[in-house]
């Protein structure tokens, strides 16, 4: 993944007519696309849909986008793309060649192109179009300006919850922003033990930081050990969380739930976001409850139990071997030893460690020593 966005990069916009296919006059093409990057205020309830103000919202301030718009230039053939990127000088201040068509059709929709040998310097570039909502402008310039690469690959993606997923207008994910690190990773807080916790969520689109005492989302590993899951909040609180000339907003407002099994292998677990007095279990031996909401914040409790059929593996190591056999086997586990017996011996070293989840029957195997244990 590319650098950081963080702090302000600089997207080069050119308005280009396909010979070929855009034959009648665009009116007020160069204005138009003015209005899409800078100011795009919906004429009744004044949302401004513009690209420059999502990607300050949507990062908390923490990225920006010099954006220059550049008189309109004509392809002779349907490489657009091609036409825009060499229409720049070689001596230029640009991050990214942004091209855009006054509309959609065959190869005149949104795709990005990442890393390609450069034209005037700039090997990362993407195609828009005037008839494609805010989401799509903002997910291909951030596919160029940041490396972070689609979610909707693998099924149930994360869809209105993360523009990266759904190119509807929504905020990411807290996923997706701490890969971005437009949150830190301590913006997540770690449930790996087990019992019952709480924890205050603060949701994605209201302003940073927290409140004290507050996270941004809960991260449990899953029992595979390969995957974990994420618990985040999420209301309706902007314009681009909640249905509006600038995004589709998210589907339902409470408590989301991901599993993460990848930088870009994202499953949304609950089918919608869960309200208040909800409870899930994304897998057998966790439950996540709603408790309460308030001030547009979430309490929710996280209880990590074992099921019928597991067991914890005793802390065995330094007892004597007859005490550890006697703790083994009161767990419903199959103790084996390997190593000098008798009154004297105690176990030096176990595996499973002791805090271990297991299946019921499992064994644990001890090795020995003779002496005083340390």
């Amino acid at each position: 993944m590319d650098p950081p966005w963080l702090g302000q990069r600089h997207a080069v916009f050119v308005p280009v007519l396909d010979s070929h296919v855009d034959i009648k006059p665009v009116p007020k093409f160069f204005e138009r696309v003015l209005e899409r990057v800078f100011y795009d205020p919906d004429p009744v309830t004044h949302v401004d849909r513009s690209l420059q103000r999502y990607i300050s919202q949507i990062s908390y301030g923490r990225a920006s986008l010099a954006a220059t718009v550049t008189e309109p230039v004509t392809a002779d053939s349907p490489d657009t793309m091609g036409a825009a990127r060499r229409s720049i000088p070689d001596d230029n201040p640009y991050d990214v060649v942004v091209a855009v068509l006054p509309s959609g059709g065959p190869d005149r929709g949104g795709f990005a192109w990442i890393d390609n040998p450069p034209i005037s310097g700039i090997g990362d570039f993407c195609r828009v179009n005037l008839d494609v909502n805010l989401g799509v402008w903002a997910m291909e310039v951030m596919h160029c300006l940041t490396g972070f690469l689609d979610l909707y690959n693998h099924q149930p993606h994360p869809g209105r919850f993360d523009n990266m997923a759904c190119s509807c207008g929504t905020h990411p994910s807290v996923h997706t922003l701490v890969y971005l690190q437009w949150l830190a990773q301590s913006a997540v807080t770690l449930k790996a033990d087990h019992g019952l916790d709480t924890y205050y969520l603060h949701p994605v689109g209201l302003s940073q930081p927290p409140p004290p005492g507050h996270t941004m989302a809960i991260r449990i590993p899953a029992r595979s050990g390969s995957t974990y899951f994420l618990v985040e909040a999420r209301i309706q609180s902007d314009p681009y969380e909640r249905p509006s000339y600038a995004s589709d907003g998210v589907p339902s407002e409470g408590v989301v739930v991901y599993e993460v099994a990848g930088q870009y292998e994202v499953y949304l677990r609950s089918d919608s976001a869960l309200a208040l007095n909800s409870t899930f279990s994304p897998e057998p031996g966790l439950d996540i409850a709603v408790t309460r909401q308030r001030y547009g914040d979430f309490r929710v409790t996280v209880n990590r139990h074992l099921t019928a059929n597991e067991r914890m593996v005793p802390i065995v190591r330094f007892n004597s071997v007859q005490t550890a056999d006697l703790q083994v086997r009161a767990a419903d586990l199959v103790p084996q030893f390997s190593g000098p017996s008798g009154a004297a011996s105690f176990v030096f070293s176990q595996a499973p460690q002791g805090g271990t989840i297991v299946d019921v029957g499992s064994t644990v195997r001890m090795t020995t020593r003779i002496g005083l244990p340390p």
